[in-house]
């Protein structure tokens, strides 16, 4: 989406705080804060990329970190620390970071020269004797590889083997491309084109121009910054265009195109749409070191003594204590008909703001004794009701508030009005019709008596006649005071305590929100449970807003759900969650209570929150669909004892026990909504549930060979292609089925034989008969 919202919060937080006549939304950024105690190896990050494969690397002075959004894995070089079997770069202090287009790492140290991670391995460079100082990386269109170190600048042939280092280049420090692919190259002797093995000085901007840094912006535009100031060099033209920043030293480029520029005075400054920068107050002082964004729309920020900050665009608007002047939570929302809105607040009245960005406070106590908003409605003739929390029913008339009706005290009311033009007011646990006549003196309001002892949140009118009632008793249908239709747990709603209610106008599907129960559809007349075990983000549903393309939109006490494709629901249904980094704080919506959320006539969708309110524009969200994430397996380890795999081909020994494997998602915006699930041919049945867990322990694997697959999706999301690990345990082969066979047989032969020979009489020898003695 663009970022025109981010740069109105930006201009407000760079402002005073508005005075109280005057009210603007407000977009918060949430930076979220990585440090040692996450498992960053060190907390001065000197270099940031991100790889083809989606991983983070993050360079320390303290080792190399690989990030999947959860986990920090450290590849140090010292052999006293701990290591991965993959080993490490040639030193600890790492300075800069590239990957080349054969996806390549290349690390660039303080004091060891270059390393490359290629094939799951580190290897060390012999350039510039093993221990220069590497400032810069790049890859030029020939597939060389060029660095700059204080030996001077160096280039690589493709396949990163001989390096050779140009003459008179010793002031090299920074390096780009231009739209041509030649090589440009930034100092403190100024900027220079590459021609031949010679470096051509660029005129510069003015005298003695120091380059401090240097991004390609277009084909034909470079991003420079000098000594003084930051400039746009048009290359073709030769061209310098100040655009008034000073002390530039980092950029990064966000997902919209537009630049983020750290400052030497400890400021973030960014570009916004109309050519023009805004500075960013929540990052002043953090002392930015490096710069970087993600495929995931992130931009990441290095700081020399602060770790590792993520900074996510805030979707969601908001209006709390700043512009409400109270930090009460929201209660009630609804436009007023003239591109304003009114806002009922939790013990602290109601305020009007209006088209011009005016803010007006009405205060309620002296006409209702009490100042807590239970409801808002604004009826067919732009007039505002309020409903609040001691059974007093109110509406504003002129800017005057008048007393309607009273029910019993310390009752909850709530307020809708009917296609009759009548109302429909609940109180406590009982309900009501209210008449006006024509001279708007309201009537006795008259009690339904089926709808008698259940508290009703929302009544919403039926596509098919009458009104749907939602209550702590389910959803009721009533047509003329006759319930018509019900769905309750006994009907298979899954719980009784029904929040909102959404009924497809095209088809008829009846969407029912429940608070801790998730979310029902229910269509010709079969009901189907969605919660966080099949894909919903928030098990509590208070409220559901479609919007123009046909999507829905669900608060809850997680944050605001969306359901990009809710005709596509089968036995899972696809949901996106947005709560703090984007926006939302805090991100709990206050519901349970009538006009919890409301669609207003431009589109924008408005949620009450236990803090003020927040709101967003549809439009903006172009997709909405869950990115689909890329599993990887890490680790392989038998007996604790780690295993390097040959290519995603494991072989065991006979007998091998306990092997663990070890695998992840990339989801550098939202890990902890990450789920997997694995199988193991010839061991796993189907696919194994496991949650958020992120490894699996075989005590022992069948002989033969087998395939072990695991997928990741997002909480709401489709699941992945699989990572895949080819296991082979061969059976020894004394085990095998013939050498069993065969044993059996010649044992089955020598008991035969045996067993023949006990059978037949041994013969006797013959011997000669003594003839008998003779007499004496």
């Amino acid at each position: 989406m663009g970022l025109h919202l981010l740069l109105i919060g930006l201009a407000l937080l760079a402002d005073a705080r508005p005075s109280p006549s005057v009210a603007t939304p407000e977009y918060r950024i949430v930076p979220r804060y990585f440090t040692a105690d996450d498992g960053l190896p060190q907390s001065g990050v000197n270099a940031i990329v991100q790889s083809a494969d989606g991983y983070l690397w993050i360079g320390t002075f303290g080792g190399l970190a690989r990030f999947d959004g959860e986990r920090f894995e450290v590849f140090r070089a010292h052999t006293g620390a701990a290591r991965s079997a993959a080993g490490g770069p040639g030193s600890d202090r790492i300075l800069a970071l590239y990957e080349d287009g054969t996806g390549r790492l290349w690390i660039g140290t303080q004091d060891a020269g270059l390393s490359v991670f290629e094939r799951g391995a580190f290897r060390h460079l012999p350039v510039c004797g093993g221990g220069c100082e590497v400032y810069d990386i790049l890859q030029t269109r020939d597939g060389r590889v060029w660095f700059t170190s204080d030996e001077g600048l160096f280039r690589l042939e493709p396949g990163g083997g001989r390096a050779e280092r140009l003459a008179d280049t010793r002031d090299a420090h920074h390096l780009e491309t231009d739209g041509e692919g030649r090589l440009l190259v930034g100092g403190r002797e100024g900027l220079h084109l590459l021609e031949g093995d010679r470096l051509r000085p660029v005129q510069p901007p003015h005298p003695r121009a120091r380059i401090e840094m240097l991004e390609a912006e277009s084909g034909d535009t470079l991003l420079v910054a000098t000594d003084r100031e930051l400039y746009r060099y048009h290359v073709r033209r030769r061209r310098w265009e100040a655009l008034g920043i000073e002390g530039a030293i980092y950029a990064t480029r966000d997902d919209d195109g537009r630049w983020w520029v750290s400052r030497t005075a400890r400021q973030v400054v960014r570009q916004d749409g109309a050519g023009g920068w805004q500075e960013v107050p929540e990052l002043d002082g953090v002392g930015v070191s490096s710069l970087a964004s993600d495929d995931e729309g992130n931009l990441w920020i290095g700081g020399s003594s602060r770790g590792l900050l993520r900074l996510r665009e805030p979707l969601f608007g908001l209006f709390g204590e700043t512009q409400l002047g109270t930090g009460r939570p929201g209660r009630a929302v609804v436009g007023d008909g003239r591109g304003g809105m009114w806002f009922g607040l939790a013990c602290s009245g109601l305020r009007h703001w209006q088209e011009d960005g005016r803010l007006r406070t009405v205060e309620l106590a002296d006409a209702l004794s009490t100042d807590c908003v239970a409801s808002l409605l604004l009826d067919r003739d732009d007039t505002v009701w309020v409903g609040n929390n001691d059974g007093r029913l109110a509406r504003v008339v002129d800017g005057r508030v008048e007393q309607v009706a009273a029910f019993k005290p310390g009752s909850s009311v709530g307020i809708w009005q009917q296609a009759s033009g009548s109302y429909l007011v609940s109180a406590g646990r009982s309900t009501y019709r209210l008449d006006v006549d024509a001279a708007g003196r309201a009537r006795t309001p008259r009690r339904i008596l089926m709808l008698e002892g259940i508290a009703i949140n929302q009544v919403v009118p039926s596509h098919r006649g009458g009104s749907w009632f939602v209550g702590d008793h389910g959803a009721l249908r009533l047509v003329d005071d006759a319930i018509v239709e019900r769905w309750t747990p006994a009907e298979g709603l899954s719980s009784r305590f029904a929040r909102a209610l959404y009924e497809d106008p095209e088809t008829g599907v009846l969407w029912i929100g429940t608070y801790g129960g998730g979310l029902n559809r229910i269509a010709y007349g079969q009901v189907r449970h969605y919660d966080r075990g099949n894909g919903l983000f928030d098990d509590t549903v208070s409220c559901i807003l479609p919007d123009a393309r046909g999507r829905l939109w669900l608060g809850g006490n997680r944050g605001v759900t969306l359901l990009p494709s809710p005709q596509a629901s089968g036995e899972e249904i696809a949901s996106v969650g947005y709560a703090a980094s984007d926006g939302l704080v805090p991100a709990e919506v206050n519901g349970g209570v009538p006009a919890a959320c409301h669609r207003d006539a431009r589109g924008r969708l408005w949620f009450s929150l236990v803090e003020g309110f927040a709101f967003v524009d549809p439009a903006s969200v172009v997709n909405g669909a869950q990115a689909t994430l890329r599993p990887h397996i890490e680790h392989v380890a038998v007996a604790g004892s780690a295993r390097e795999l040959d290519g995603s081909t494991l072989e065991l020994a006979p007998f091998a026990r306990n092997l663990e494997i070890r695998y992840t998602a990339i989801n550098l915006s939202q890990p902890q909504n990450t789920r997997f699930r694995f199988r193991l041919s010839g061991f796993d049945e189907d696919w194994v549930e496991a949650g958020s867990n992120r490894s699996i322990l075989y005590p022992s694997v069948p002989w033969g060979r087998h395939l072990f697959e695991v997928q990741a999706s997002l909480q709401g999301g489709a699941w992945s292609l699989p990572a895949s690990l080819r296991i082979s345990h061969p059976q020894p082969w004394y085990q095998r089925p013939w050498i069993w066979t065969l044993a059996t047989a010649l044992g089955l032969l020598v008991l035969v034989g045996s067993t023949r020979a006990g059978r037949e009489e041994p013969e006797l020898p013959r011997t000669r008969r003594r003839p008998p003695a003779a007499p004496t």
